[in-house]
């Protein structure tokens, strides 16, 4: 891997939460020794190199114009102490087991991506609840704080930052080691939700040719929750060289759809911007006019389906769940509402597990709380339901299961 580390100091001056509006982030409680860190990661060893990221622009500009299909999926929220190669083998297996079944229904070659190797925070809803009468700082992923439910593991602690780039480093390492990084073949990439900025504004490096990149990982996106145009994290994705991708809920309207396609990739180049869609079953034929606006804008972006998230609910377990008919049925409206309305359905967006977890409804999975249910946040399709699910993605719509 090439370790090019020259920060781009100027940039850290600029995002952050005092000179633009960031959402989603954490009350740190060694203000100190957050300062540290940031100076430390700065001049940290790269997670990825510039030339990787170029790649993968490219790969997904053939995407984008349907050479290839796309598979994205992985935790909810990665466990940063899973970084072995006991824990990244079944999750690199997982991809390509679902990789193989994507390309028979796609009828072409299959982009593998993992949340992987950084996909360590988390949005939240509410930035405190309330377990057993305690009112607690809500858990926001273990790079910022612990699941416990104690004031103590909930304090959000600056020197967690320095671990998740610790544990994304020995993830890619192993990557590399069982011969899908850097050269190979059958590449397996990373990505994950760029939200905490105090871990990824200082790993933006110059490139060869200086223009920034995000070091962090291949391919960072942005969610529901953090895409306000004005925000941190759009002028962060809009100014660094990797592909990038946003999620797109129900509350998006085509003038902010079309801004941010503009902020985003503003010379139209194809492979530079992906769109997520996070609907739901009863809510995705709403995307159509999303999806005709873009197109006739002239925006060449790559349009990947999350079944996931817009079919979230609470079960009467009291325990969040997926129902796999609901996420079946999203992969295949989505499919028919995208290329009816001039654009490429490009793949998909899944958050599933390879362990022995039931945190989903269907596929026989009975969801109730114990040992089968250990999400760190939203619940993952296991094995069966990933296969299913996925069996389910045929990009021409004539063809998508009933």
């Amino acid at each position: 891997m090439t370790t090019h580390t020259t920060p781009v100091a100027p940039l850290g001056e600029v995002l952050t939460a005092e000179a633009l509006p960031a959402r989603q982030q954490p009350e740190w409680s060694d203000p100190v020794r957050l300062a540290e860190v940031r100076t430390r990661l700065s001049v940290a060893e790269p997670i990825v190199d510039h030339e990787s990221v170029r790649e993968l622009g490219g790969l997904l500009a053939r995407a984008a114009a349907g050479e290839l299909c796309v598979l994205q999926a992985g935790d909810c929220a990665e466990d940063p102490a899973e970084c072995g190669v006991e824990d990244v083998r079944p999750k690199v297996e997982q991809l390509d087991v679902l990789g193989d079944i994507m390309r028979v229904g796609a009828g072409a070659p299959v982009l593998k991506v993992g949340r992987i190797a950084g996909q360590y925070a988390k949005p939240r809803s509410n930035a405190f609840e309330e377990r057993e009468g305690v009112r607690l700082p809500v858990y926001r992923g273990s790079i910022v704080n612990a699941p416990d439910p104690s004031p103590a593991a909930r304090r959000p602690d600056p020197d967690r930052v320095l671990l998740g780039h610790v544990a994304a480093r020995r993830t890619v390492g192993v990557i590399d080691g069982l011969g899908r990084g850097a050269g190979a073949r059958d590449r397996v990439w990373t990505s994950h939700e760029a939200l905490l900025l105090d871990y990824e504004v200082p790993q933006v490096r110059a490139a060869p040719d200086g223009r920034p990149y995000l070091a962090s990982t291949h391919w960072p996106w942005i969610g529901e929750r953090t895409r306000q145009l004005d925000g941190a994290h759009v002028a962060l994705l809009a100014l660094v060289a990797n592909p990038v991708a946003c999620k797109v809920g129900p509350s998006m309207t085509e003038d902010e759809l079309l801004r941010l396609c503009t902020a985003l990739d503003p010379h139209r180049t194809p492979g530079r911007l992906t769109l997520i869609p996070r609907f739901g079953a009863s809510d995705i034929d709403a995307l159509a006019p999303l999806v005709r606006a873009v197109t006739r804008a002239g925006h060449p972006v790559l349009w990947l389906c999350d079944p996931m998230h817009g079919n979230t609910v609470v079960g009467a377990h009291g325990l969040k769940t997926r129902r796999l008919t609901d996420v079946m049925t999203e992969i295949s409206r989505f499919v028919a509402v995208v290329a009816g309305n001039g654009g490429t359905p490009g793949g998909l967006h899944l958050e599933a597990s390879p362990a022995d977890v039931n945190e989903c409804e269907g596929a026989g999975a009975v969801v109730e709380r114990g040992e089968h249910y250990r999400t760190l946040c939203d619940p993952r399709l296991n094995a069966t339901q990933a296969v299913a699910a996925v069996a389910h993605w045929h990009r021409d719509p004539t063809r998508v299961v009933a």
